[in-house]
């Protein structure tokens, strides 16, 4: 397959396997239930089967590909079933790191949050919808990090990990992408007034935006 090679890979080639296998997945690249032959990926990455093996398991770890009984690895495929059940959890844990964000969210906090959604405007102002992706997930991080709850963000960050192919395909479309931009900064605005129920329920709305929209992508 001819494929385009993301820059500035990481030393560590398990990573580089990684990323590169990621992307290809979520810009479509590797369709669902294509099965993937080692070899052809690992002369494509220019690396051994080892860390070609480490790089899919970390994948199947967050439902990206799937491994069957002969052996062999395919892309997972998606479903509103899956979607639905990791969007409710997604939308449990973020409303509450939200809310414990929030009290304790400072104006350096919020200089850098705001800026990580200039960058977003950027990118959808230039029609980068993978590097808008990549802000989107910068801002909701940066709020949750504030919380000091580590094991609910591990936790919220795998199942946004589970999420990210179908948050791809929400943000394929610019208007949707630019409705998920206002509905950031309904949450930044929320936080910057200190206004706990605001900032929780913009928050829960904005997951379930994002799911109702699937309903209607996935059937």
């Amino acid at each position: 397959m001819t494929v385009r090679i993301l820059q500035n890979a990481p030393i560590n080639k398990q990573e580089w396997a990684y990323l590169q296998i990621r992307h290809w997945i979520l810009n479509g690249t590797l369709e669902p239930g294509q099965k993937l032959d080692q070899d052809t990926l690992a002369g494509e990455l220019s690396i051994s089967r080892i860390p070609l093996r480490q790089a899919l398991s970390r994948l199947f770890a967050e439902g990206f590909v799937a491994h069957r009984p002969n052996q062999s690895w395919v892309v997972s495929t998606v479903s509103l079933d899956d979607a639905r059940d990791v969007y409710a959890g997604r939308e449990a844990l973020e409303v509450l790191l939200t809310e414990k964000a929030t009290p304790l969210i400072t104006p350096a906090d919020l200089e850098e949050i705001a800026a990580t959604l200039d960058e977003q405007q950027k990118a959808l102002d230039n029609r980068e919808l993978d590097v808008a992706r990549d802000h989107d997930r910068a801002f909701h991080n940066r709020i949750y990090e504030v919380a000091g709850m580590n094991r609910t963000l591990q936790a919220q960050q795998q199942l946004r990990a589970m999420s990210d192919r179908y948050i791809a395909m929400y943000m394929s479309d610019i208007g949707r992408a630019i409705s998920a931009m206002k509905e950031h900064r309904e949450i930044l605005d929320a936080l910057v007034s200190k206004d706990f129920a605001r900032a929780k329920e913009a928050t829960g709305q904005h997951v379930r935006h994002g799911i109702d929209v699937l309903e209607e992508v996935l059937r």
